[in-house]
């Protein structure tokens, strides 16, 4: 019984480490990452609702099929995160601060949040459901408006955290590359899936 746990722990590794490489060369081109983040997710999911592996088949099956709109998605999150960054950036370096200057950078934050909880459940949305890019968009803005607490507030937490140790561990940062996008996905995979099997 032990062994089989070791065996079924190290399989569930080894799949993770190929399905990170996948992610990591399939995101390179940069334009592509959103299919790259779709067919990662979509792997995860199948591997938290089955326990199997066909990681290299499914993650290239899902890429194919959601590469249209998956990507679209990615240049819209892409651009929304441009906008926020350079809004954040241009109210907290004014040299005049008052109160209309903080209430913009506090709304201009607020928006950042909300980007980053569409971006954490679109592509969730896209690898499980079909429909045109706007309903995708607004099924995953009710998901995460709608499962705010607990499930959101579980991916942001997830994200950040794991995006702060990697800002400040090299190690951390270099494991990323191995097996780190791979493990986080995984993780948050446990949390949609509930959330679909609400819905699904």
């Amino acid at each position: 019984m032990k062994d089989n746990v070791v065996i079924r722990f190290l399989n569930k590794v080894a799949d993770l480490v190929v399905l990170n490489l996948l992610f990591v060369l399939c995101s390179l081109p940069i334009i592509t990452i959103g299919a790259s983040m779709t067919a990662m997710i979509a792997v995860s999911l199948r591997s938290v609702e089955y326990g199997d592996g066909y990681v290299v088949k499914s993650f290239f099956h899902s890429f194919k099929e959601s590469f249209k709109q998956a990507t679209e998605a990615w240049i819209v999150n892409l651009l929304l995160f441009v906008m926020v960054f350079l809004d954040v950036q241009f109210w907290s370096k004014l040299i005049i601060q008052n109160f209309m200057t903080k209430t913009m950078l506090v709304f201009s934050i607020g928006l950042g949040l909300f980007v980053m909880m569409i971006f954490l459940w679109v592509y969730p949305v896209i690898s499980r459901t079909s429909g045109t890019l706007f309903e995708q968009f607004k099924n995953a803005a009710a998901m995460a408006i709608g499962y705010f607490f607990p499930y959101t507030i579980a991916c942001i937490l997830v994200v950040v955290l794991i995006g702060l140790m990697a800002y400040v561990n090299l190690g951390f940062a270099l494991s990323m590359f191995v097996i780190g996008f791979a493990v986080v996905s995984y993780v948050l995979a446990f949390f949609y899936n509930r959330v679909f099997e609400k819905h699904m």
